[in-house]
């Protein structure tokens, strides 16, 4: 495995340019022509059996001598950026307006494409064959992997694999874990609806704000009082819209938020009590509620044997792998490979965060250590080399 990683280094300077050349050119959802014109070039140079727009993604196979017997391993990279404006101040700096890769999918690519490289010189040595996956619209519901699943990406793989640059921790470091270890994100909105007047005059009103207040404070009791104190859950009202001016009482007012649980049947029961809680403060309230419910990816759950195998292998190449961490609460589609095939997803450590604070996923100063990449091509490329 050492003798890999050194490798996996000696092309780092091919992985960060591929890498800056995303980095410049970032491109959102499923609209991702330029990206996927760098990615079909450096496949196509490889030589591998390339399949464009799979549900959407890109799907290339390196043929191993024993696929057919063991099933192939799919490892997967997404693709597509974030609607930010980047404040990095970096060379390399998103060139685009209100675009940039300030999640790492630009370093995920770039990655899996070192990882193809890597895996085609080192062919003769599969186990089996690799099917390569690269996915548009991670960040946005429903996301790239259902379309990918539903149009056969997985068809014949046995295993699946990923990786995600995870901020705060060194590079080198590895973490997973066998079950839960990503939330299914579900997004809801209620519009309250009364009636507008003057604000000198609310006794002649239906008053959304108020009524919007009341239902705020309500909704943020649902986790304390209805949720189990050993089950992970949470509920944040992130947007209020109401109102044009300090002297009207508006007709309408709008919350919008998000519900994070590690289990379907926490996630449904939140969502009957908002449902009942919503048609109670409208009712002692006297204004009307529409309630919209969006359901997001299922949870990301680690198969076990999957995860298992992930730890050993990452402890053979770095001192720092943790194989149970705790969950996060943020949602990946990843988890829809996992509907399909065994699988687990890994978080890599990508080098600290600035003092402040800042420099999270999805900062606007997200930045990453380049010197990541190597170990994440390392580690793609030991799970598919990797005999048991």
């Amino acid at each position: 495995m050492k003798s890999i990683l050194n490798q996996s280094r000696q092309r780092l300077d091919h992985v960060r340019a591929i890498r800056r050349e995303l980095h410049r050119h970032p491109e959102i959802g499923v609209d991702l022509p330029r990206t996927k014109a760098l990615v079909l070039r450096e496949l196509n140079r490889l030589g591998l059996d390339v399949r464009e727009n799979v549900g959407g993604g890109i799907v290339a196979d390196l043929h191993g001598p024993d696929e057919a017997s063991g099933g192939m391993i799919a490892l997967r990279a997404d693709m597509d950026a974030l609607p930010v404006q980047e404040e990095t101040g970096l060379d390399f700096a998103s060139q685009i307006l209100g675009q940039a890769h300030v999640c790492g999918h630009d370093a995920h690519t770039a990655m899996l494409l070192g990882a193809a490289a890597l895996l085609t010189d080192l062919r003769d040595r599969l186990p089996t064959g690799v099917r390569f996956l690269f996915q548009p619209n991670e960040e946005n519901q429903p996301g790239g992997a259902k379309f990918m699943v539903e149009a056969g990406c997985l068809d014949g793989v046995s295993e699946v694999y990923g990786l995600h640059v995870w901020p705060g921790r060194p590079t080198g470091w590895f973490g997973t874990r066998p079950g839960p270890l990503m939330a299914r994100p579900d997004v809801f909105g209620v519009t309250l609806r009364g009636k507008g007047g003057h604000a000198s005059a609310p006794h002649q009103c239906v008053d959304p704000v108020l009524a919007a207040c009341h239902l705020v404070t309500q909704l943020n009791t649902i986790v304390s009082r209805r949720v189990p104190p050993g089950e992970r859950a949470v509920l944040s009202v992130t947007r209020l819209d109401a109102g044009t001016g300090y002297n009207i009482i508006p007709d309408m007012a709008f919350l919008q938020g998000t519900v994070r649980t590690l289990s379907a049947s926490t996630g449904d029961m939140i969502e009957g009590a908002m449902r009942a809680m919503t048609d109670a403060v409208a009712a002692g309230m006297g204004v009307q509620a529409d309630f919209d419910y969006l359901r997001g990816f299922p949870v990301v759950v680690n198969d076990s044997a999957a995860a298992a195998k992930a730890a050993r292998v990452l402890g053979e190449m770095s001192e720092m792998v943790e194989g149970n961490i705790d969950p996060v609460m943020a949602g990946e589609d990843f988890s829809q490979y996992q509907q399909k095939v065994p699988g687990c997803f890994v978080f890599m450590g990508c080098g600290p965060c600035a003092a402040d604070g800042r420099g999270g996923l999805h900062s606007s100063c997200f930045c990453l250590d380049e010197d990541c990449l190597p170990w994440g091509v390392t580690a793609l490329a030991a799970l598919a080399l990797d005999r048991g």
